[in-house]
């Protein structure tokens, strides 16, 4: 890893800040997913592929209204929500009627013209809607999004970017997302055209390893460095698994590091509980402390995510975004189709 890059990395970790209650909770609403795609590991995934139990997601949501509304919750992160059909949407609903003012919501788009869900997302309190798709030609989307359908997919995200040009809402904002990596890296251009043509915005971002603890490796990871800085992702956010399980973060997919489970414990008790096991010695740069898998996962180097100079809508950013105190700019030599200046850690 080169000077510029561990200096600019230097500085994202001197932001970081201890919170009283995660400002990022991503639960997982459920462990299934419809696709088998090539940069994930969820086709190794060990544990049960199920649903949050109703009650569990109420009980964490009515607790988020009440400590710190404007929490940024992401309704599912290890599994694709869309395959809940109207279920997904009532959750979502609940969770606004409750109080909780900052919902975001990931899927594959592989399901938008099923059950009614265009409707459904356009009606909902969602302040963006990511849709990771990955490839622009339908060979290269069908080869990395395996059982996934170049037609059905780009038909449903075309289709819900003309609905919502046509209700003139600004919510949700629609993004277009694009993981970075060989087999794609040469789309990456007629992709943003393509879908800033019709309304989306386009977020792109480097290729995760899920911890480097199943099959995933990407050549843009430095593995040989000794460097490294305090993990974003294992400081800002606080994951929950369908069982109920607070894990290490979201790519601990597995579950490898467990501090306790919502259904005995209340969420802001179980984020101090995480700080002790994950934030603290990361912070503190106890290397030898940290849990097991964080001293495998290099995935802390793919902090970035190119996005458009859209800020000026409320919520269309994560919570620590600000485009005057942030520096953004991060170059990476094995990353050289990333040239943009807002990069999301």
């Amino acid at each position: 890893m080169d000077k510029e890059t561990e200096d600019k990395l230097l500085r994202i970790e001197a932001k970081l800040q201890e919170h009283p209650f995660p400002p990022q909770l991503v639960i997982e609403n459920t462990s299934q997913c419809d696709q088998q795609c090539i940069h994930c590991s969820h086709k190794e995934l060990q544990r049960p592929k199920k649903r949050m139990d109703r009650a569990l997601w109420d009980k964490i949501v009515e607790e988020v209204a009440r400590e710190a509304p404007e929490t940024e919750i992401w309704p599912t992160f290890y599994g694709e929500a869309l395959v809940m059909g109207d279920e997904i949407w009532d959750r979502i609903d609940y969770a606004a009627k409750v109080g909780c003012t900052n919902i975001v919501l990931n899927s594959n788009g592989g399901l938008l013209n099923r059950q009614n869900h265009i409707e459904r997302i356009l009606k909902s309190p969602l302040k963006r809607f990511i849709i990771s798709i990955d490839g622009f030609s339908k060979e290269t989307y069908e080869k990395i999004r395996y059982l996934g359908e170049w037609e059905r997919t780009y038909g449903g995200v075309e289709e819900l970017l003309r609905q919502k040009a046509a209700s003139g809402n600004v919510y949700p904002l629609i993004i277009c997302q694009f993981s970075l990596m060989e087999e794609n890296e040469a789309e990456v251009e007629d992709f943003r055209k393509f879908w800033q043509a019709r309304g989306a915005e386009v977020k792109v971002r480097p290729k995760l390893e899920w911890s480097a603890t199943g099959s995933i490796r990407s050549s843009r990871i430095d593995h040989e460095t000794s460097f490294r800085i305090a993990c974003p992702w294992g400081n800002n956010t606080m994951a929950i698994h369908q069982d109920g399980s607070v894990v290490a973060c979201a790519v601990d997919y597995e579950g490898r590091v467990n501090v306790g489970n919502v259904s005995g414990f209340n969420v802001k008790e179980l984020w101090q509980r995480l700080g002790e096991v994950v934030r603290k010695p990361h912070t503190e740069h106890r290397w030898t402390d940290i849990p097991e898998i964080c001293q495998g996962c290099r995935d802390w180097q793919t902090a970035g995510a190119e996005y458009e100079q859209k800020d000026d809508i409320a919520g269309a950013r994560p919570f620590w975004y600000n485009p005057e105190t942030t520096d953004f700019k991060i170059a990476r030599a094995t990353m050289p189709l990333v040239n943009k200046e807002n990069l999301d850690v």
